[in-house]
Formats: C-alpha cells, structure tokens, sequence
C-alpha cells in the first residue's frame, strides 16, 4: 500500500451527507436533548456551590467565633489565642470519621475522583458523594483546613451530573458529558469564571473537544455562573489593578519565573506524593481516622504563627494582587501555605488544591518581582502583576491544566494586558513539571492504584483520513456468471486477500476469498461465483471518514470493506481490510520517529 497523507481536517462523506442530509451529520439531534439536560445540571450545580459557600462561612462563625451566621467571614482574625490549636484536629476527627465509615473517596481533593469515574466507571457516581463532599468539605474548611473549595464543588457537581445520566439510563458516553457539565458548573459557579470552568471540564474530564461534549458543558457553566451572578453581582472575587508590562523585554523575566514556579510545582507533586505514601501504610486500626487528625494538628500550629495559612485565604489572595503584604510575609506564608496544603491533604483530609496553589505562587511570585527589581528596575513591573501570573505558573503546572490556568487568571484580572505574560509563564512552567514529572497532582493517586492515565489528547488518525486513502486501487475481480472451474484455472494466488463479484453491469454482488475458491469439492464443478459471492463486508464510498467505516466493521464484526463509486451504479474501485487501517496508525509513528531521526542527526551533525 502506498504512503498517504494525512489531512488536517477531513471531511464526511458526499455520500453520506446525501443518504442522511444536512441535519444531524455535524451534530446528532440527540445532543438537544442532552444539551436540556445540561442546563439543569447547570442551575442546580450553581446552587449548590453557593450553598457550600455559605456552609463553609457558618461553620467558620461558629468555630472561630462562637456566632451562628452565614456572614463572610476569615479565621485569619479570630481572637481565639493558642485554643485556636485544638479546631484544626476537631474538624479533621469529623472529616476522618465520615471517611472511614461512610464514604472512603471523601478523601482528597475530589478531582481525580472524578477523573477515576470518568476513564473506569463508566461515569458513574455515588448519590452519598453528592451529599457527603459538601459536608466533609464544609467541616474541613470550616475548622481552618488550608484548602479552596473549587475541588469538593467540582466533585459534587460532578456527582449530580452522573447521577441525573444514571436515572435517565443514559449511555456511558453522555453520562460523562453530564458528569463534566456538573464539574465546569461547580468550577464556573465558585470564581463567576464561566470559560475556565469550561476548560477544567475540558482538560481534566473530557479528554476530547467534540461538539456533542462541548457544547452542553459550555451551557451548564454559563447557567452556573448565571446563579452566582444573582446572589452575588458581577464583582470579581480578586479585585486587581489595571497591570501593565513596562516592555516586551519583560517577557524574558516571566519566563524566568516560570521556571521558578515549574520547579515548585514539581516539588509540591513529589512532596505530597511522598506524604500519602506516608499516611496510607500506617498500619493503625483507625489510621484513616486519625490520620486526617495529625495533619490538622501540624495545621493548626503553622496556624498559629501564619494564620493566613487557615481556611480558603481568598483575603490573603487579595492582598498579594494588591501589593499589600510585604516581602517577608511574602515569602512567609506562601511557604507555610505549602506546607499546610501538602500535610493536611497528604494526610487524608478533603479540600481542593486550586486556591491553595494560588496563595503559593502568589507569594512566591511577587517576592521574586520585588528581587527582580532590585537588579532590574526599569524592567520589572508591579509585584502584584508577577503575583498573578505565577498563581497562574503553579496550578497549571501540578494541575497539568494550562490553559485552564491562563484562562481563569485572565478573567479574574479582567486585563487584556496580562495574557502573554499568562502565557509565557504557565507554558514554560507546565513544560518544565512534565519533563521531570511523568505525573500531575490529579493524577498521581490514580497511578499508585495502577491506573493508567494520560491528560494529553489528540483528534485519533482514523478521524484524520479518508477511507480513500487506505484501500487498494488495484484487485482483481470477478464475474458473477463465471463458473469455479474457469476461474481456478486463470486465478494466480497473490497477497490479495479480498476479492469483489461484480455483475454484468459491473455492481458490486458480494465477495469472495482466496480460500472460498477451494473450499468445495470437486473443484471441476460448474458452481458459479454468484453462488460462493459473500455478504460479510461493509460497503463505503470515497471520502468517508475511516473512523465511520471502522465503526461499521466492528458493528458488523467483519475485516472486509468495498468501496464503491458515490453515485450509480454500485462499482467497486476499491478494497480494504483491517490490516490496512491499522497501518494509518503505523505510518503515523513511523513520521513521528523518522522526525526525531532527523532532529536528532541535525542535532550531531551541529555539534560535531
């Protein structure tokens, strides 16, 4: 078979666009109704984040200030003294009892677990997860746990989202659009971030951008972020100034610091890996319930000295994006930060890693702009502003979500002037945390458990090309009205292996195999090929996708496929086989090996 190449963007067939029509060929009807669906994922997942909300705000009042109300309140300010030490442990003894004796994937920051439902449940989701995240959550972030609450919010939209697919009976697939409908609900409706909730959908639990899938994901978080709009107006939740780089020299610095915030992201995906490993082989008869205590234990003492580090510390996030702390406070809390985020949630607590990470490299970043300024002060631009973009570095580099990190701290910011920094920054630290870290923060967990999971997706090669592309041009054929015994004589076996029976007029009748011609006895009898013609192929026509074809075969459970002229008369101008599929997939790792070939020889050629 010869080399094809490959299209870009193949389109479906003539042929099938004139069986079928327009309607329905780009986007099945069905994808309406499941769009109907979407949208009340979409406004219950909204009320929900809201709700979660303000449960985190009441237990916050009620353990750190002694008050029932639902005001927004800091544990930052409480005036509780060195008591504040004992209601970090009380909020990790109630999350570690749910855990054990209710619900186990409570545990973490509920992402991967959605993730794991996603690739092998067939996105299928516990109601109790519905029910218990929000509370577990609401108890950890409440007694101080350092975490956000995007996480638990996504995991419970996402639970809604499955368990509305599950009493519907729906198929697998469209389980897991509404499953993901419910995590970008949950994402858009905690930040009024409606694009970057559309993208955490897309990186982390879709695996694909198809229209069937985007589409109802991309309404449900524009539902939810419609709620969050209602009960709390347009207002960014990180208010930040107009930023402003002071050149395109400049660009040099940020790529600097995305190297700086790789190589913090990988150290956080190391340590927190490492501390899991620690906590999960104690061998206690109620390890699970303890350990969440010992990490809340740590927690509250960091609390004591950094009490940013306690709760969601969207404040601290403020101040950082405002220049309000100073270098050592800086440095300080994103530092205790870290380490309250990786021992409390290596220890088995639950509470989501986005805000956390943002505090991290808020910090982190902003006292590097300040040192950068020092050497460079005609070039360095408001700390505030590395600030934002290193937020941005962190989480897309543990999350491996990129442009989910680009995206939301570009519509927090509300400033156009910020997105190639965002850019420059998150890739350059998103490439630096892969070359040294096969895994990612979500899903590290499901490797330790044997899993394989892979966040870089591509369009398949058999949606790529054309069955045209792949057949054989050249086979014989034969005619219905010849008998067995005149074609044994004049039949030269050769590697074809499929062989069409064509009528007087040429159309297609049926197939026959090399082995159909020996099979009866005498081979001198007067059977004509009409007779031993078979029905067990599929028939294509020019320009069809191989992926639609593929699906036919194995639809039919057959590896023979005659393609045929698009009008007229059914004349075969071509075969293929399974064989002959599989080799698009050779043909594309042979391009991609004889690539780095080519680099690599370039490469030696150059240094020698």
């Amino acid at each position: 078979m010869a080399e094809f190449p490959i299209p870009e963007v193949a389109a479906a067939s003539a042929a099938q666009t004139n069986k079928k029509g327009q309607f329905g060929v780009a986007l099945e009807p069905e994808a309406i109704r499941i769009c109907c669906y979407a949208l009340l994922v979409g406004l219950v997942a909204g009320l929900v984040a809201q709700a979660l909300l303000e449960l985190i705000y009441l237990f916050t009042n009620i353990f750190f200030y002694g008050r029932f109300s639902f005001a927004i309140t800091n544990p930052a300010h409480n005036h509780l003294g060195l008591w504040e030490l004992l209601i970090p442990p009380l909020g990790g003894l109630l999350v570690g009892v749910m855990i054990y004796f209710w619900e186990p994937t409570l545990k973490g920051h509920g992402i991967p677990e959605a993730m794991e439902s996603v690739l092998f449940g067939h996105s299928r989701m516990r109601l109790r997860v519905a029910i218990l995240k929000p509370l577990a959550t609401a108890f950890a972030i409440g007694t101080g746990g350092p975490f956000g609450a995007e996480g638990p919010i996504i995991q419970t939209g996402a639970a809604l989202g499955s368990l509305l697919g599950q009493s519907l009976g729906l198929t697998p697939y469209y389980r897991r659009v509404l499953l993901a409908s419910g995590a970008a609900a949950g994402m858009a409706a905690t930040f009024t971030a409606p694009l970057a909730g559309i993208l955490v959908a897309v990186e982390l639990l879709l695996f694909e951008l198809r229209a069937r899938s985007f589409i109802p994901v991309a309404l449900a978080a524009a539902v939810a972020t419609g709620v969050r709009i209602h009960f709390v107006g347009w207002a960014p939740l990180f208010p930040t100034p107009a930023f402003k780089m002071t050149g395109m020299n400049e660009l040099w610095i940020f790529a600097i610091l995305g190297v700086l915030m790789g190589i913090v992201g990988w150290i956080m995906i190391r340590v927190l890996g490492w501390l899991e490993d620690l906590f999960d082989n104690l061998r206690w008869k109620y390890a699970a319930i303890w350990s969440p205590v010992i990490g809340a234990v740590i927690l509250g003492v960091l609390g004591h000295f950094y009490p940013q580090v306690l709760g969601t510390s969207y404040d601290t996030i403020r101040d950082m994006l405002n220049d309000r702390l100073t270098t050592g406070s800086l440095i300080g809390v994103s530092t205790a930060k870290f380490w309250a985020l990786v021992i409390s949630l290596g220890s088995g607590t639950t509470g989501g890693v986005f805000a956390p990470s943002l505090v991290v490299g808020g910090g982190l970043g902003a006292a590097f702009a300040v040192g950068m300024h020092h050497l460079l002060p005609t070039v360095v631009s408001d700390p505030a502003f590395y600030a934002l973009v290193a937020m941005a570095a962190v989480f897309g580099g543990i999350a491996r979500a990129p442009f989910t990190s680009i995206v939301f701290l570009f519509e927090l910011s509300h400033n156009p002037n910020a997105l190639l920094p965002l850019i420059v920054c998150v890739m350059v630290s998103d490439g630096f945390v892969r070359l040294f870290s096969r895994d990612s923060i979500m899903t590290i967990k499901l490797v330790k458990r044997g899993l394989i999971v892979l966040q870089d997706y591509s369009v398949p090669v058999l949606m790529r090309a054309k069955i045209d592309q792949v057949m054989r041009k050249q086979f014989p054929q034969f005619h219905a009205d010849e008998e067995l015994r005149t074609v044994l004589e004049k039949f030269v076996p050769n590697d074809e292996a499929l062989m069409p029976v064509v009528d007087a007029a040429g159309a297609l009748i049926g197939i026959v195999e090399p082995h159909d011609l020996l099979r009866t006895e005498p081979p001198d009898h007067h059977f004509r090929m009409r007779e031993l013609a078979r029905q067990d192929y599929v028939l294509a026509y020019p320009g069809e996708l191989v992926d639609l074809v593929h699906r036919d075969m194995m639809l039919k459970n057959t590896e023979n496929v005659v393609v045929v002229e698009p009008q007229g008369l059914r004349r075969p101008i071509g075969i293929a086989r399974a064989n002959d599929i599989l080799q698009l997939r050779r043909w594309l790792m042979e391009e991609e090996t004889r690539e780095s070939q080519k680099t690599l020889r370039e490469t030696a050629a150059k240094e020698g």
